[in-house]
């Protein structure tokens, strides 16, 4: 009995500790690229690592780009 206690236990931390990371892992994967990241391996880990630092230095430069290639597109 004390065995399977022991087994439980070790599964329920298991469980406590990589369910969240998974979670948080998958939820990051769903997100889009920014077309500046998906073309630069700096920005890309930027974006990954603080979202809003990127947001703030190349949102803007985000939009021209989007702009640009609808507009040439057309």
């Amino acid at each position: 009995m004390s065995d399977e206690l022991k087994y439980l236990s070790v599964a329920l931390l298991v469980l406590f500790a990589f369910v969240p990371v998974t979670v948080q892992a998958l939820k990051k994967r769903k997100q889009p690229t920014p077309p500046l990241a998906s073309n630069d391996r700096k920005l890309y880990r930027l974006w990954r690592s603080d979202p809003d630092a990127y947001q703030r230095q190349y949102g803007a430069l985000d939009v021209e780009y989007i702009k640009a290639q609808k507009s040439r597109s057309k």
